[in-house]
């Protein structure tokens, strides 16, 4: 679904604006995706471990935490 949206704006676009395109929507992607792993850590993980004083996840952990996972 998202597939055929992006490729019928990249053809009436020119090229440079599907790279700009192309580098927003992978960066707003990573954007969810390091808040739902930060979100749903945190929500869990005390749960899990039955440990109020769990560790929480950062930002910055939640990014390399999905960077690990994409590749």
């Amino acid at each position: 679904m998202i597939n055929n949206t992006l490729k019928k704006l990249f053809k009436s676009s020119p090229r440079i604006s599907n790279f700009i395109l192309l580098g927003i929507t992978f960066i707003l992607m990573l954007l969810i995706k390091m808040y739902l792993v930060q979100f749903c850590y945190n929500k869990i993980a005390p749960k899990i471990l039955k440990d109020e004083n769990a560790y929480k996840l950062t930002f910055t952990d939640a990014f390399f935490l999905v960077i690990i996972l994409m590749s």
